[in-house]
């Protein structure tokens, strides 16, 4: 009787996890067939979600760069097209992307050998990598007992321990939420003895990590692919005969040498122990006034880097001074001269930044209100409140969306809109703090990837 209750549990058991594969099966078909247009119509920005991989996105000198951060913005500036990309770190989420066809462009490696990866749509190679095993310099392999070695969630490629010693046993720990980048860090506070790492991967962070190394190679070589959205056969045609062309070119040398090679002096200055701890000199003034005045303090810094690359000494046009190049008669506001100490400029700056952030209040989505805050601070308060304005004349729901807002600030200059009886600021060339704005917020991003 025990023995066919154990069965029927058994059973299901399986039964359930079948029922679960069909139907997340069918989601997953559904998901790649859904909303497939007889016709494509091409959009003028391409569209990225790119997974955090520490070679392919990281700091370098306070801005973003990256193997395939840099690849993917000189494909969109050939193909003719504006570029947005987001970053990810969870692996499951970034999985999971590549089958809904929200971006045109998933970058992320992703192990073939999985249930539904039969069903993408993957690019031409853009490069290869291999799996290695590290470990810390003065552990051993155990010749009579298991080695534990800890695989990343999503690791792009099976490994293979029959190449690093013939003698020893080894027990896999697939793991589901951590990354490549977090087993390092346990592996040097030497909570694990020994984890897999593509190849890529471990000539940017051991500069980092000192006391690892590579103990040999654990499988063969995997292609590095994107995963491209079905519904663009044309986009992905010209994007895949971009990847054939320019992986000819000595530029696209030049990327490989720069993110791939352990001589990289990119690499070695951007993976030393101090700059991956922090952003600048002054991050502690920085810490200290945003979380008085309630903001992200590498929101602040990013514009401070913006502004002078955390130089005190600069002085701009307009008499503009200090770290955070405040103009006169705003820094006369706070009681700020050009004698006060960087502490002060740094209080003030942030207080002032606070206060624009506080004027926005009807944009409830963050990223949309920071973008407006530092277009603000680079333009005036005025001339957002004016764009703001018109956007809330001529269009009907988009009032809190940045790109809409930037879109009227740059129709400040045309007479039509700067002569419009919303406006109260007047005429205003908005193009240049719309860059200044959107290269503020991608080092932003940036910088909340880097630094805790």
């Amino acid at each position: 009787m025990k023995r066919n209750l154990v069965s029927y549990i058994v059973l299901g058991v399986l039964c359930t996890i079948l029922f679960i594969v069909v139907i997340h099966h069918d989601r997953v078909c559904h998901s790649l067939l859904k909303n497939n247009p007889a016709e494509e119509i091409e959009c003028d920005t391409l569209h990225v979600l790119l997974f955090y991989h520490a070679s392919d996105y990281f700091v370098y000198r306070g801005s973003p760069i990256g193997f395939q951060y840099d690849m993917l913005k000189l494909m969109a500036k050939d193909l003719g097209k504006e570029i947005t990309i987001t970053v990810e770190s969870d692996p499951e989420t970034a999985f999971f992307t590549c089958f809904t066809n929200d971006y045109d462009l998933v970058a992320m490696d992703v192990n073939k050998g999985q249930l539904f990866t039969p069903y993408l749509n993957f690019s031409e190679p853009h490069s290869y990598s291999y799996p290695v095993l590290i470990a810390r310099k003065n552990t051993k392999i155990n010749d009579t007992l298991p080695n534990q070695l800890y695989i990343p969630a999503q690791f792009p490629v099976e490994v293979s321990m029959t190449d690093v010693h013939h003698t020893s046993q080894w027990e896999m720990i697939y793991t589901e939420t951590d990354k490549t980048e977090d087993l390092y860090e346990l592996l040097a506070e030497k909570k694990i003895d020994f984890i897999a790492s593509d190849y890529n991967l471990a000539v940017t962070l051991l500069p980092f990590y000192p006391n690892l190394k590579i103990l040999g190679r654990i499988g063969s070589d995997f292609n590095r692919e994107w995963v491209l959205n079905p519904n663009n056969p044309s986009l992905n045609k010209k994007i895949n005969a971009w990847l054939v062309e320019f992986k000819r070119t000595k530029k696209y040398e030049a990327l490989c040498k720069r993110y791939h090679s352990t001589g990289s002096h990119v690499i070695q200055q951007s993976f030393g122990k101090s700059n991956r701890k922090s952003i600048s000199a002054y991050d502690a003034s920085i810490k200290k006034y945003c979380q008085i005045y309630g903001l992200d303090w590498r929101f602040v810094s990013s514009i401070i880097f913006q502004e002078t690359k955390f130089n005190t000494d600069l002085v701009g046009i307009g008499g503009s001074f200090g770290l955070m190049q405040l103009m006169p008669e705003t820094a006369e506001h706070y009681g700020l001269s050009d004698s006060s100490s960087v502490d002060e400029q740094i209080k003030a700056g942030v207080k002032h930044i606070a206060s624009l952030y506080k004027r926005y209040p009807s944009i409830k989505h963050e990223d949309d209100r920071l973008y407006v805050t530092a277009a603000a601070y680079n333009a005036g308060s005025g001339h957002l409140q004016d764009a703001m304005a018109l956007c809330a004349k001529y269009e009907t729901d988009s009032v809190d969306n940045w790109k809409m807002i930037f879109k009227y600030l740059e129709l400040k200059s045309q007479r039509k809109y700067y002569n419009d009886p919303v406006v109260r600021c007047g005429y205003y060339p908005g193009g240049h703090s719309i860059k200044y704005a959107k290269e503020v917020m991608d080092r932003y991003f940036a910088y909340k990837h880097v630094y805790k």
